[in-house]
């Protein structure tokens, strides 16, 4: 009977064979889209973490602004936790890769067990100037050629790479570079085009550029262990780096230091030997010089005694002749000064006596003006006597006025502050009243508040005390079980630990209520004693109002006191002012007298002095007649003297004439021989000071060099800082990360997407197989009425679903599990392409995808013969008895019902009369409509990311990061030297914190702007809605955080940064970003709470129209204090690029997708005409039309495909709703968004589908025999 049974299944299945690949095709479409998916990321990040493993990618990398010494290597080698650590040296350069075009490659050093580049073609380098190229930039056409460096690069980079020329013997690929991004560059266009590897050898270097560590025994990378284990390991790292850094800083320092001075010593004694050596030479010179100009002189001196002594002896006999007549004239002038002489003595006897009789008139004169002058100076000093005194009488006066003036301003100022007082003690009062008045209605609250608790606490206690009964209860039945033998023993322990875990929990739960009547024990006390503070309060109140009264009282009697002192005052005014036009006048007649007097005391004195003066030159004349006297008397003596000697010399001269007429005689022949001796002399000499010369000015030249290299030195010394470390880890590389977010899209998307689109293969499954069971109901009841089992006959159909299932799931299997992901990875290839993909087998994916599939399809098939099997034989044979006949909804709207013909009225009726089929059809089309929905959504939600970040958000261009903090002017003087106006630049604090909230935590990125403004870089906004910068005390944070930690609107988070502390702020504002997260807080806010002013350390710079960003980046970094420069551009690209993947992943979604409606849409419309064939046979009995006919059936095919589809746009939504929140990246935030133009293509392709189907169906329709169709079963 098995076996006939099997052989009918068989038969069924030859005869069915569309309706069993339909099954078939479902079943594995569903499984493989189902496991193909959930194995993708899998295998990926397999094949991702053998590659990180064999090659050994790094897990720490240092870098530092001085360098690392080899020691340094040691020093990290032998830190606890770390497996092994290399030094690195690397340089970006300028080669010319092809003719004419320039490219930045980036060079690094090999090292040895680290970044282990994966051969892609050629060798390992061998000699130092070969290298390793880019295996993703260069082809192997370019294995043999070689990498020059180019002379436009900077001589520290020439010098770096001193080899000049690499010749390429390999390409390679390197775990440092996972992706296609290689970095940006300060060189050419400002990115980086690709690497090479060079030997250590290949670098000219003093220390290493950087560090790279790897810890021992590292979890697995990606893993919350290997972030944890990198945690543990990074302080120690850190402190390490940080005092390596100090050590270096404090080596080179010393270094240098040490160099100087030796430079210094060294040029000290050069320039003491120098000097030395220049004096001796100098000594020798200027001896050889003097003696050299001594023997000219000498020479010259002969030359010119020669001629002079021929002058001379000519000059000699002209002089002897005139001496003679000298002498005779000598005479003659000793006579003439004899009697000039007498004639002097005469005159200076008469002007002395005329000298006398000027000084007596001199004498008398002075005597009568002295007299008259002290009559005037009486006179005036009388009346400045009593001029003092009215004003000293004035001045007393105006004491006593200012003093009452004083007086009243003080009474015044004391009245005004009386009046302050007043308001201030009235404004206090008032205070006082509101704050009583908050208070008693605070304390009336509270008071309701305790009420409301009290009244909770007593239901949570009789809750309790329900749940303890309930408890024990339980207990108990455990205890009567296992007496009663119904429980084993470790049954009745395992459920006496359950029961006392609830004991526990019961237990605490009565501990909190305790604790909680406690609270309100301890607050019905601190309630009283708010209200006797009330009453205190309300008593201090009234006594205050009572002292506020008098105050006013005292006020006014003041008030008067003042205006009386006010009209005194102005009376004593007046009177001062009178006394004050007198004295004016006394004074200005003073003035007057005073200036008589001196004029009269200045002419007088001016007489005298003339007087005086002409006395005073008369005595001076005379004196200087005595004097000449004197004089002419020394001179007549001299002169009778001089006669004497010249007398004497005429006879000296005629000897002296005879002796050098005969040394005349001689000297023309020794000048000649002095000559030939000085010309020997100087020719000797001028080639040893030229010689010397050369010599000295060159030793000057190194010791003026060595002693400017020592300035430079110190220069450099100077400018040396701290150096500046980084520890950064894999989270740091660009390309793991990526691969990290990248396989983290595709595991989110196969988390519900696969899910959903098996549970849609699922029912069409169950479907399928519920109709066919109910199509073969005649068969059943023979097979039953032949003697066969229920089992018996359930098995033919179990067997039928069950191979359809196990053979489309191990296809689907084999395909989807192999197929998608390596179709997924060559997407990713054009991203990575590192290594092939590594193919993984997932046993419980597998187990769970056949026994999904097996129970889908034979549970399904046990529940549809389950209910026909309950049947009669009898009543099996028998065709099921037709529905009734019922009015639908539209026979009660009669316009619209008489309108439409037969057979619409006939469709309509078969589309609403089986609701069962109705929503199996709408569950199954709009189930796959969903889907597209879904994949359509899923790329409009992730396709305008960049554009909505960075062309509606972040409208800055570049974030330049500065070494040190900088103020606005430096900001500014920054900007201009760079080419940039002011207001073209915004500076902001820029740094990381950690968010705290009820939620979680997260780290972001914190920004504090130095205007309080982010107007025209930072767009602040939700949806259409403004968001304005946030105040004193407040933080905006955006969209993705808030989601992440459930913040909204009033929620008061905790910002903390280790080396800052810790700040509190209220969310004022949730806005839109979708790349990173950020938190906004005011300068205000940062130095209130953290008591420091922001160190303003990034400057956001919006580009110029048309210029090249990446040379403006570059030329942006050009400033030696710049740490970095980001192009938002290459941002913008990365995540654009990152995000374009996505559309490989949604295509093969949305064919699945597609695929699975066509093979549903075909099953379901398959199953209809199948089931309605003696119907559709009736119609055609009846005389319709084929084109009718076809109409008729497919009618309502259409309809219900309308309706599946617009059904399944509700369930798209829903679904794409549910498939965002999965897909979950840390750096970006996605909105669920579905454009209409996606709604119309998923319904377009569903209909589309429909119509495609429904003419593939009409030759079927044509071959339905009416006679077969329409025989009697009975």
């Amino acid at each position: 009977m098995v076996r006939t049974l099997l052989r009918s299944a068989l038969r069924e299945i030859r005869q069915s064979l569309g309706r069993y690949l339909a099954i078939l095709a479902i079943v594995g479409l569903g499984v493989g889209f189902f496991a193909g998916l959930r194995t993708c990321q899998p295998a990926m990040m397999a094949t991702g973490l053998d590659y990180l493993s064999e090659h050994s990618l790094h897990d720490f990398r240092l870098l530092s602004t001085l360098g690392f010494t080899q020691e340094d290597v040691d020093n990290f080698a032998a830190l606890d936790g770390v497996a092994a650590a290399r030094g690195a040296v690397y340089a970006d350069f300028l080669t010319e890769v092809e003719p004419g075009r320039e490219a930045v490659l980036r060079a690094h050093s090999l090292t040895a067990g680290l970044h282990q580049p994966a051969l892609a073609a050629g060798r390992m380098p061998q000699a130092d100037n070969e290298c390793l190229a880019d295996a993703r930039y260069f082809s192997e056409k370019m294995l043999g050629a070689v990498l020059a460096v180019s002379e436009s690069n900077e001589e520290e980079t020439r010098d770096l790479l001193h080899r000049g020329a690499y010749t390429v013997v390999g390409l390679c690929w390197s775990p440092y570079y996972l992706n296609y991004d290689r970095g940006t560059s300060t060189l050419g266009g400002g990115s980086v085009a690709g690497f090479v590897y060079i030997p250590e050898g290949g670098f000219d270097f003093e220390a290493y550029y950087e560090i790279f560590l790897t810890v021992d025994d590292p979890a697995l990378a990606y893993s919350i262990e290997y972030g944890d284990q990198i945690d543990a390991i990074k302080p120690a790292v850190e402190e390490l780096t940080d005092r390596r850094a100090q050590e270096r800083y404090d080596e080179i320092r010393g270094d240098a230091l040490e160099e100087i001075a030796d430079a210094e010593r060294e040029i000290a004694d050069g320039w003491d030997e120098y000097r030395t050596e220049r004096t001796d030479a100098e000594a020798e010179l200027d001896d050889a010089y003097r003696e050299l100009t001594d023997g000219e002189a000498e020479y010259a001196k002969g030359q010119r005694d020669y001629e002079q002594g021929r002058r001379d002896y000519a000059e000699g006999l002209r002089e002897f002749a005139d001496g003679q007549q000298k002498v005779d004239d000598a005479q003659q002038e000793v006579a003439d000064a004899q009697q000039k002489l007498d004639d002097g003595q005469r005159e200076l006897a008469d002007a002395r006596r005329e000298l006398d009789e000027g000084w007596d008139e001199y004498y008398s004169g002075k005597a009568e003006a002295e007299a008259e002058l002290a009559d005037a100076l009486a006179q005036l000093t009388d009346g400045e006597r009593e001029y003092q005194d009215g004003l000293e009488a004035y001045n007393d006066g105006m004491r006593k006025l200012e003093d009452a003036e004083e007086e009243i301003a003080g009474g015044e100022a004391e009245l005004r502050e009386g009046q302050r007082e007043l308001a201030v003690g009235e404004a206090e009062l008032a205070d006082a009243w509101d704050k009583l008045e908050s208070g008693r209605r605070e304390l009336e609250q509270n008071e309701a508040l305790l009420d409301a608790s009290e009244e909770q606490l007593t239901a949570g206690e009789a809750e309790l005390e329900a749940g303890q009964a309930e408890l024990d209860a339980q207990r108990q039945s455990i205890e009567d079980a296992i007496a009663a033998g119904l429980m084993s023993e470790e049954e009745g322990a395992a459920a006496m630990a359950r029961l006392e875990a609830a004991q526990a929990e019961l237990d605490g739960q009565r501990a909190q209520l305790e604790a909680a009547r406690a609270q309100i024990t301890a607050g019905r006390a601190q309630l009283a004693e708010g209200w006797d503070d009330y009453n205190e309060g309300k008593a201090a109140y009234d006594a205050g109002a009572a002292e506020i009264a008098e105050a006013r009282r005292q006020l006014r009697d003041g008030q008067a006191e003042l205006d009386r002192g006010r009209r005194e005052l102005a009376g004593g005014q007046k009177e001062l002012a009178d006394a004050k036009v007198q004295l004016a006048d006394a004074r200005q007649e003073l003035d007057e007298g005073w200036d008589e007097y001196e004029k009269g005391r200045a002419e007088a004195e001016a007489e005298l002095t003339d007087a005086l003066k002409e006395l005073t030159d008369g005595e001076a004349a005379y004196s200087d007649g005595l004097q000449e006297l004197s004089e002419g008397r020394a001179e007549l003596a001299e002169g009778q003297q001089k006669l004497e000697d010249a007398q004497r010399e005429l006879a000296d001269a005629q000897r002296k004439l005879d002796d050098a007429k005969a040394d005349l005689d001689r000297a023309p022949g020794e000048l000649a021989d002095a000559r030939r001796e000085l010309d020997e002399g100087w020719t000797e000499y001028n080639d040893g000071k030229s010689k010397v010369d050369r010599e000295f000015a060159d030793a000057e030249a190194e010791l003026t060099d060595a002693e400017r290299e020592v300035a430079d030195a110190y220069a450099e010394l100077a400018d040396l800082k701290q150096a500046t470390t980084y520890v950064l880890t894999r989270q740091e590389n660009t390309g793991y990360v990526n691969f990290d977010n990248d396989t983290s899209i595709v595991a989110a998307i196969s988390v519900v997407f696969p899910a959903f689109f098996f549970l849609v293969a699922a029912l069409v499954c169950m479907t399928t197989m519920t109709r066919m069971v109910d199509e073969q109901r005649t068969q059943i009841g023979v097979l039953k009425a032949m003697g066969y089992s229920n089992w018996q006959i359930m098995g033919k159909y179990l067997f039928y679903a069950g191979s359809a299932a196990l053979l489309g799931s191990v296809l689907g299997y084999a395909l989807g599990a192999v197929g998608l992901p390596w179709i997924v990875w060559e997407i990713y290839g054009m991203i990575y392409g590192f290594a092939p993909l590594k193919q993984v087998f997932l046993p419980d994916l597998a187990l769970l995808s056949f026994a999904a599939a097996l129970l889908c399809a034979m549970g399904s098939t046990y529940l549809a013969c389950r209910v026909e099997l309950g049947r009669q034989a009898a009543e099996l044979i028998r065709p099921k008895s037709p529905r009734a006949g019922k009015r639908v909804f539209l026979e009660y709207i009669g316009p619209v019902w008489r309108r439409l013909s037969f057979l619409h009225k006939v469709s309509v009726r078969n589309v609403l009369r089986y609701r069962s089929r109705l929503v199996m059809m709408v569950l199954g089309i709009g189930g796959c409509t969903a889907l597209l929905c879904t994949g359509f959504g899923i790329r409009d939600s992730i396709a305008h990311v960049a554009d909505d970040q960075f062309g509606e958000i972040t409208l800055y261009d570049y974030a330049v990061t500065f070494q040190e903090g900088q103020t606005l002017s430096s900001a500014e003087a920054y900007l201009e030297a760079s080419g940039w106006l002011p207001e073209e630049g915004l500076l902001v604090h820029s740094g990381s914190v950690d968010v705290q909230a009820p939620g979680g935590g997260k780290s972001v990125h914190l920004v504090v702007s130095s205007t309080d403004s982010l107007d025209g870089f930072l767009s602040l906004h939700s949806g259409e809605t403004a968001i304005p910068y946030p105040g004193d005390g407040e933080v905006v944070v955006n969209t993705g955080l808030a989601e992440k930690l459930g913040l909204s609107v009033g929620d008061t988070v905790r910002l903390q940064e280790k080396s800052l502390g810790e700040m509190e702020a209220t969310v004022s504002a949730i806005a839109d970003n979708y790349v990173f997260n950020y938190a906004y807080v005011s300068a205000g806010t940062f130095q209130r709470q953290l008591g420091r002013t922001p160190e303003y350390n990034t400057l956001y710079v919006r580009a110029h129209p048309g210029a090249d960003p990446y040379e403006e980046g570059a030329l942006l970094l050009e400033d030696e204090g710049v740490g970095s420069v980001t192009v938002n551009e290459a941002t913008r690209s990365q995540v654009d690029s990152m995000l374009s993947r996505m559309d490989y992943i949604v295509a093969v979604v949305v064919l699945c997708a597609a695929a699975l409606a066509f093979i549903v849409l075909y099953n379901l419309t398959n199953i209809n005409i199948t089931e309605r064939v003696r119907e559709i046979a009736t119609i055609k009995v009846l005389g319709f039309y084929q084109g009718e006919v076809a109409a008729y059936v497919f009618r309502e095919i259409i309809i219900l495909s309308a309706l599946g589809s617009l059904a399944g746009l509700g369930m798209g939504k829903a679904l794409h709703a549910f498939v965002m929140e999965q897909i979950q990246i840390d750096a970006m935030f996605f909105a669920c968004r579905i454009t209409p133009l996606s709604y119309l293509v998923a319904f377009v392709v569903t209909m589309l589908f429909t119509a495609v189907i429904s003419l593939g169906m009409r030759p079927r329709l044509r071959k339905i025999d009416m006679a077969e169709s329409l025989k009697s079963i009975e």
